[in-house]
C-alpha cells in the first residue's frame, strides 16, 4: 500500500533549542475558528489543519498527525527522558507520539493542552488504512528529526536509533478509540515488535471491549473525577452518557492481560480532591497501575487554566500517599520533573511487555 500524504513534508524540521525544557513540544496559542467557517465542518477541519501545521504538527492522511515530544529531543541530546522510560522501560529517543484522531474527541477538557476545540466525527467520516497511517507517521517523524544531524549537541548514536522507532504513543490529541480501525492499527504496531501505549478517555467502551482481542502494551484510561459532576466540570463532555460509558470501560480492565493504567490528571479547583474516592475506584476496577499526575499549564490549556492550578510535585506525592493509605496500591516510582507518581497493586507483577 502506498504511503499516505504527509502534509508539509520536509518543513518544520527540528532546530536546536526550539523548545524550552519541559514544554513537551506543545505550541502556544489557541485557534479561534471564525463563526462563518465553524458552521461548515470540512472548512473548519481544513482551517484547523492549516493553523496546527504552522504550529509544527505533521499530518498524515486525513485525520492522523505526529508531533515529536520534547522528551524524544532531550533523549537524543542525552539530557533527559520521559517518565514512561523510568516507569515502563521504553526508549524516549525511539518513541513516535501520534494520534489517529487529531481533531475528534468526546471531551473538551479544561486542562487539555490542545490548541483548538474538538469535534465529534460524522457518520460519513472517511478513515485511512491503519498500515498507511503507521508507515506515514514513522516517515513523518524521521523527516522532522533530520535537522538533528547538524546539531553539535545531538548524540548521533541515539539519533541513528531514533530513525528506527520501537514505540508508538497513541496519545497526541483527540480520542483514539473513535478511529474505527484502531484494533488493526494496534496489531500492526505490535506485529512489528514495537510497543503500543494507548491513552483513552474511556467514552467508547465498545472499542475498549474489541481491544481485548487486540491488546496494546499499555492501556491507559484517564480518570478525571470521583463524581459525575466533578467529571463534567473537568472534561466538558460532548456526549450525555459519558459517566456510565467510562464506568463500563474501566470495568473491562480485568479482561486485559496487558498493562492497564488508571491515569489521574489532577487540577486544583477541578478534581484535585477526594483521594479516598479515587482509591475506591482503583480498588473496584483493579488496574495494574495508577498514575497520579499533575495537570501542566502548557499550550491551549492556559486559555482557561492558570499556572497556580498545577499541583506541585510534593502535593502530588501527598495525594498519592493518601491513595496508598486508602487502598491496596503502593507507591513504587516517581518523576518529579513530570510531577507524576506511580502506584501498583500489592503483589502485582512490576511490568510486562518491554524486552
Amino acid at each position: 500500500m502506498s504511503l499516505l500524504k504527509i502534509i508539509n513534508n520536509g518543513q518544520h524540521r527540528e532546530k536546536e533549542g526550539s523548545c524550552a525544557e519541559g514544554c513537551n513540544a506543545i505550541p502556544d496559542g489557541f485557534i479561534d475558528v471564525p463563526p462563518e467557517i465553524s458552521r461548515r465542518i470540512d472548512e473548519r477541519l481544513d482551517f484547523m489543519r492549516e493553523k496546527t501545521t504552522r504550529m509544527g504538527y505533521r499530518f498524515v492522511g486525513r485525520h492522523s498527525a505526529v508531533k515529536v515530544c520534547s522528551w524524544t529531543k532531550e533523549s537524543i541530546r542525552g539530557k533527559n527522558y520521559c517518565y514512561k522510560k523510568k516507569f515502563y522501560g521504553i526508549e524516549s529517543s525511539q518513541c513516535v507520539q501520534m494520534t489517529p484522531a487529531m481533531f475528534f474527541c468526546t471531551f473538551n477538557c479544561k486542562h487539555c493542552w490542545r490548541n483548538f476545540a474538538y469535534l465529534l466525527p460524522r457518520m460519513h467520516e472517511q478513515w485511512d488504512d491503519p498500515l498507511d497511517v503507521l508507515n506515514g507517521c514513522i516517515e513523518a517523524q524521521r523527516e522532522v528529526l533530520q535537522g538533528f544531524w547538524g546539531s553539535e549537541t545531538a548524540d548521533k548514536r541515539k539519533l541513528s536509533e531514533a530513525m528506527d522507532p520501537k514505540h508508538v504513543a497513541i496519545s497526541l490529541s483527540g480520542e483514539p478509540t473513535l478511529y474505527p480501525y484502531l484494533p488493526e492499527f494496534v496489531d500492526e504496531i505490535t506485529g512489528r515488535n514495537m510497543t503500543a501505549f494507548l491513552v483513552s478517555n474511556g467514552t467508547v467502551p465498545a472499542m475498549i471491549r474489541t481491544l481485548v482481542g487486540h491488546q496494546p502494551t499499555n492501556l491507559y484510561i484517564s480518570f478525571y473525577g470521583t463524581t459525575p459532576e466533578m467529571y463534567a466540570d473537568a472534561t466538558i463532555p460532548m456526549i450525555q452518557d459519558f459517566w456510565p460509558k467510562v464506568m463500563e470501560s474501566l470495568s473491562l480492565f480485568k479482561e486485559f492481560e496487558c498493562n492497564t493504567v488508571m491515569r489521574l490528571t489532577l487540577s486544583k479547583g477541578l478534581n484535585f480532591t477526594d483521594p479516598k474516592g479515587y482509591a475506591a475506584f482503583a480498588e473496584k476496577f483493579e488496574p495494574k497501575f495508577v498514575e497520579v499526575k499533575a495537570f501542566m499549564a502548557v499550550g491551549g490549556s492556559r486559555r482557561v487554566m492558570k499556572y497556580e492550578d498545577m499541583p506541585l510535585h510534593n502535593e502530588i506525592q501527598e495525594f498519592a500517599a493518601a491513595i496508598e493509605r486508602y487502598s491496596s496500591y503502593r507507591i513504587i516510582d516517581e518523576k518529579p520533573d513530570s510531577r507524576v507518581v506511580l502506584l501498583t497493586r500489592e503483589g502485582s507483577p512490576r511490568f510486562m511487555g518491554i524486552e
